[in-house]
């Protein structure tokens, strides 16, 4: 009888070590998360590391269960930002760090979302005139180029693929 007893005990210790393994739930490597940014952001006045309010835009569902649901708070911060006006294109890359799910935070390895918008070549006179032609050719040069910052409206939704998988627990 103790024999059958310590190995009851000794499948129920198995049964209850083993369950927690089950209740993980995985999303692999190269999934995409989708996320809707809750605001404005530009380029032009953009800062390394700042915070953009955003949440997942729609249900990441993963053999038929809903891992990761729409509207799951998501923290995104500014990746890399350049500015129109600069030797280089401008360009705003945004990094996926976190997903919350049920009240607990999970770190995301993810790769950036963004854009880069290269400048037109500048074929304007006033702009090959420089300052010779005064202060009027350098505002006039500035405009043909057509330099544009790159700019996210609130709203626009930006894709993020995991590096690594993600386990929600």
């Amino acid at each position: 009888m103790r024999k059958l007893s310590a190995a009851l005990n000794l499948l129920i210790l198995i049964i209850l070590s083993v369950a927690p393994l089950y209740a993980q739930k995985v999303v692999p490597v190269r999934t995409a998360i989708m996320v809707r940014l809750n605001q404005n952001i530009s380029s032009k006045n953009a800062t390394q590391n700042e915070k953009v309010k955003a949440a997942v835009a729609q249900d990441v569902v993963i053999h038929g269960k809903i891992l990761i649901p729409r509207g799951s708070p998501a923290a995104v911060y500014v990746a890399e930002t350049v500015p129109s006006g600069q030797p280089t294109p401008s360009k705003l890359y945004l990094r996926l760090d976190a997903v919350t799910v049920g009240g607990r935070a999970y770190p995301v390895s993810a790769y950036y979302a963004g854009a880069t918008r290269k400048s037109p070549k500048k074929h304007s006179e006033a702009t090959a005139a420089g300052g010779a032609a005064g202060a009027g050719a350098g505002i006039a040069g500035a405009a043909a180029t057509g330099k544009e910052d790159v700019s996210f409206v609130s709203a626009t939704v930006l894709r993020f693929r995991l590096k690594s998988g993600l386990t929600i627990h």
